[in-house]
Parts: C-alpha cells; sequence; structure tokens
C-alpha cells in the first residue's frame, strides 16, 4: 500500500512539472519556428539576441564655440544680434520590435520574445556613442579705432588768427575729406583702444583727390603744424 502510495505521488509530481514546461514553453509552430536554425535561411538564436537587445543613446553633448565679431564705436555699423534657442537633451532608448519572417507564425513580439527565451536567449543593452553637437556664440568685441583732431588753417604757419573752423578728426584706415585747408595742427591723438599705441606709431596721407587714391605726401601723425596745401582728403594708418 506505502508502495501504491509513494508511485502515485511521484507520477502525480512529474504530471505536475510537464504541465508547468508545457505552459511556460508551448512548442507551438512559433517556437519551432525560432528552433528550426538547420534551416540555412535562419538563424534563430542570433535572431531573438538581435531583438532581445536594446540600444541606449545618451544625451547629446553640447560643446560651445565662441565667434567674436568686432564692432567699431566710431564708425556706423550695423548692429547683429542672434538669438539661440537651446532644447533640452534627453537620452533615449531603442528597443527592436520587427521579428523575423520566418517566425510569421508567431501573432506578435510577445510570443516571439516568449519563444527567444525558451531557447534561452536573454535580453541585453548596449551604449551608443554620445553624439556631440555644437552651438556658436556670437560675441560682439566693441573697438575704438584710433584717431587725430586737427584744427585747419589758411596759411602755413597755423596762426590762430586765420582758424578756419573747418576741423575734424582722421579716423585710422578712413578716408576724410579736407575741404579749403592750407594747413592743419594735428593736436588730439587719441588710441582708442589699442593698448600702448602712440602718435608716433601712425602715419597720415594726403591725397590730392577726395577718392584717397592720388597719393601726394605723408607725414607723421605726431602733434605739430602741418602744410597740407590743397590736398582733398587724408587717412590716418597705424598698426592696428
Amino acid at each position: 500500500m506505502r508502495f501504491s502510495t509513494l508511485s502515485v505521488l511521484c507520477g502525480l509530481a512529474a504530471a505536475v512539472a510537464a504541465v508547468t514546461t508545457t505552459s511556460a514553453c508551448n512548442a507551438d509552430n512559433c517556437l519551432r519556428a525560432v528552433r528550426g536554425t538547420s534551416l540555412p535561411t535562419r538563424s534563430g538564436a542570433a535572431d531573438c539576441s538581435s531583438f532581445f537587445e536594446a540600444t541606449v543613446t545618451p544625451a547629446t553633448s553640447t560643446v560651445t564655440a565662441t565667434a567674436t565679431v568686432t564692432s567699431f564705436s566710431n564708425k556706423r555699423r550695423r548692429a547683429l544680434n542672434a538669438a539661440e534657442n537651446a532644447l533640452e537633451a534627453r537620452q533615449m532608448t531603442v528597443v527592436p520590435t520587427a521579428i523575423p519572417t520566418y517566425a510569421s507564425a508567431c501573432s506578435g513580439s510577445v510570443r516571439y520574445s516568449s519563444a527567444c527565451s525558451c531557447i534561452g536567449v536573454t535580453a541585453t543593452t548596449s551604449t551608443a556613442a554620445t553624439p556631440t553637437t555644437t552651438v556658436t556664440v556670437t560675441v560682439t568685441a566693441d573697438v575704438t579705432k584710433p584717431t587725430v583732431a586737427f584744427t585747419s588753417f589758411y596759411g602755413q604757419e597755423c596762426d590762430a588768427g586765420t582758424e578756419l573752423g573747418d576741423d575734424g578728426s582722421f579716423i585710422e584706415g578712413e578716408c576724410i575729406s579736407l575741404p579749403d585747408q592750407i594747413s592743419i595742427d594735428d593736436d588730439g591723438f587719441d588710441a582708442g583702444t589699442s593698448t600702448g599705441l602712440t602718435a608716433a606709431d601712425c602715419t597720415i596721407t594726403f591725397y590730392s583727390d577726395p577718392g584717397c587714391t592720388v597719393v601726394e605726401h605723408t607725414a607723421p601723425a605726431t602733434p605739430g603744424c602741418q602744410f597740407v596745401g590743397y590736398d582733398f582728403a587724408g587717412e590716418l594708418t597705424c598698426p592696428f
């Protein structure tokens, strides 16, 4: 009697185990298709590994590059302002959903995943390289050009009694008209934003035409009275 009872219990345990195994891995057409690795057109385990591999792409890393634009405060220029709109960078995870054609017996990704698990394939995660983007930030550098102020006279000696009142300033690199001058007194050098620049570093070129193309003569930019004659224009040149 004891032997019979023990036999019945063992048989029951085996049946339960068989039912459990059958429930977890049902040998249906889906699993058969995945297991069919003997066919040359199928690579069940490899395809399952690819299907189970999730790819994590880290949030985009932003690199800031600075571009400097020079703005001359003593020359008319249009100011350009650029506005940057930054989007929040987020990490992204991509999980495959497409199943192989030969596994069409699997009604969807859930059954295909179950079949893959039954052949011992487990999920994996790979991390892609961090993408990088460059954002250019424009910075405006305010620069004041060197200048030389002058007083105009009628005559060669810069006599105060013959001052014409047609005064002005030479601006570095710009053609300045000189109407009706006979002589000028360079009485006000300003280095602007140039550090260490002096009047002795600069020269004034005088032209016999208003477009500053035909050179008449050159003179130092140091203070003093200079005979100009009837030159039409002048241009200050500095190592700027």
